[in-house]
């Protein structure tokens, strides 16, 4: 457990120390959407792609597993998405919870991507498609990491996780895009609802032009209701929150309109844990990976 601690708080001093300067003061000026880190974590390479979309570099970090280099088995792959202020260069579920129960033969080898989903976009698209947060990680990134790399091409062989705004952008596009994730797992979500909207971050107005129907129109709850066939029995779904945690409320409510609508999920509240990730992955460990695991079909 100390091992683990001690990995964890370095990886978290590190991805600190790569969140480039220019995200940090606001939106929508400064989004910023290649972010090679300035200290590059062992085994995570740096690459980008070129957004049809929005027509600039959007980048992502990926690591490749053991072997990866020298063999010709295909992998399912998690995909985690930052939350708000951070890039695909910060905020980052440590690794070393993966590559120890991989080593160890607890789980399959898994390739993980490090999304660049926009500073403050909640990955959404923009009302006036300026900034495409959703479309540049479910058109653009997975196509193109599908045909770049062994993956495992199927629902079956794909992962979405992520913190505070990621929680919020893996619920949205998870249960958006059911065929795409056999699992969602989301960290301390950075949820609101529509009775909260005079309350929320101001990203939410910016990106849905404070519009109470586009805002609904994007939110997971509506996702989740539309898509209940195809989510019910066939996609796992897990929420961590901590109980100091500001979120704490709107996860709950979450929780229980997953609940009302008859979707089985997890959902965990972890004792005393503010909206920290380092500490959330301190208690969680390798739950969530295993939780993509049994998702997995491998070949």
């Amino acid at each position: 457990m100390l091992k683990h601690t001690l990995l964890a708080l370095c990886f978290a001093a590190a991805l600190a120390a790569q969140t480039p300067a220019g995200n940090k003061s606001g939106f929508p000026h400064d989004m910023v959407w290649f972010n090679p880190p300035t200290k590059p974590l062992p085994g995570v390479v740096h690459e980008g792609y070129l957004s049809p979309s929005m027509q600039l570099q959007v980048g992502y970090n990926i690591y490749l597993p053991p072997g990866y280099e020298t063999g010709s088995q295909r992998y399912p792959v998690i995909y985690w998405l930052h939350g708000r202020g951070g890039t695909e260069s910060s905020g980052g579920y440590p690794l070393q919870y993966l590559t120890d129960a991989v080593a160890a033969g607890k789980l399959p080898p898994t390739i993980v991507v490090y999304v660049s989903g926009g500073s403050q976009t909640n990955y959404c698209d923009s009302y006036d498609h300026k900034y495409m947060g959703e479309t540049t990680v479910i058109k653009e990134l997975i196509p193109l990491i599908d045909k770049k790399y062994r993956t495992i091409a199927t629902r079956q062989g794909r992962s979405i996780q992520g913190m505070s705004m990621g929680g919020f952008g893996t619920l949205r596009l998870g249960l958006k895009y059911p065929d795409l994730f056999s699992s969602v797992v989301a960290f301390a979500g950075g949820i609101r609802f529509l009775d909260e909207l005079d309350k929320a971050h101001f990203s939410f107005k910016e990106m849905f032009n404070n519009d109470a129907e586009l805002f609904r129109a994007n939110h997971p709850e509506t996702w989740a209701r539309r898509n209940l066939n195809q989510i019910r029995g066939h996609q796992t779904i897990q929420m961590y929150i901590g109980t100091e945690d500001p979120a704490l409320k709107a996860n709950r409510r979450m929780h229980a309109v997953l609940t009302e609508i008859g979707i089985d999920h997890g959902y965990r509240e972890i004792e005393g844990v503010a909206h920290n990730l380092g500490k959330l992955a301190e208690q969680v460990q390798t739950e969530n990976f295993a939780i993509a695991g049994r998702g997995f079909k491998l070949p």
